[in-house]
């Protein structure tokens, strides 16, 4: 009877130990599976899968992106650049650097005067600083003439204005600059015409040698 007792104590002492050994393993592998979780859960925050930081577009971005006509430099001011005369409208008003075509310049005087190759409009060329220019007033008058130099008010003399040049520092250069003025419809006849340019003086205005070309400059004598 005793050894049956010890018998059956060792069958139950060894039935016990497999089942210790046996719940023994199923918490390490239940420990080496949440350890594995951990780690991927901390591997792939680091590596950015879970948690992705993505950079804004430039839709979302507060501050807009220069486009090309924001440029500086070369291209800042572009704008105030004056037209060339040779590229400008030939109409009222109108005003370019530098001469247009057919027009031959003259470093000896200050303003001078042509007929523009349309009926009824002048050329008046100022040369003078490239920064600080004198420019012709629109439209021309006749009989406007000035007592200060001996042309009466109705003689039929063709008067036009000229503006002062801006104030400030000025370059020392000395370049043409051409206004387009409308002069009254009965000036325009095709023949020989006194102009008075402004306070400068008076010229005599020579008529067109083809239609469609510009006429001759007159050159106020320096």
């Amino acid at each position: 009877m005793k050894i049956r007792r010890m018998d059956r104590s060792g069958v139950t002492t060894r039935a016990m130990a497999r089942a210790g050994m046996t719940a023994l393993g199923l918490g390490m592998t239940a420990a080496l599976a949440l350890s594995g979780c951990a780690q991927s859960d901390v591997g792939g925050s680091e590596a950015g899968t879970s948690t992705t930081t993505t950079s804004p577009t430039p839709e979302d971005s507060d501050t807009p992106s220069p486009s090309p006509s924001d440029g500086t430099g070369d291209d800042a001011g572009e704008g105030d650049v004056p037209v060339e005369a040779a590229d400008m409208e030939i109409a009222a008003g109108n005003s370019g650097r530098g001469l247009p075509p057919g027009l031959e310049g003259n470093t000896d005087s200050t303003v001078g005067v042509a007929w523009a190759p349309v009926e009824g409009l002048l050329y008046v060329v100022t040369n003078g600083s490239s920064s600080c220019p004198t420019y012709a007033e629109p439209k021309a008058t006749m009989g406007g003439g000035s007592k200060d130099a001996k042309v009466a008010a109705a003689d039929g003399v063709l008067s036009v204005r000229l503006t002062p040049p801006s104030e400030g520092i000025c370059t020392m250069d000395f370049v043409p600059t051409t206004t387009v003025v409308e002069v009254p419809a009965e000036s325009d006849t095709g023949d020989e015409i006194p102009v008075m340019l402004g306070d400068k003086g008076q010229v005599q205005l020579l008529p067109r040698t083809a239609e469609g070309s510009p006429g001759p400059v007159a050159w106020l004598d320096s």
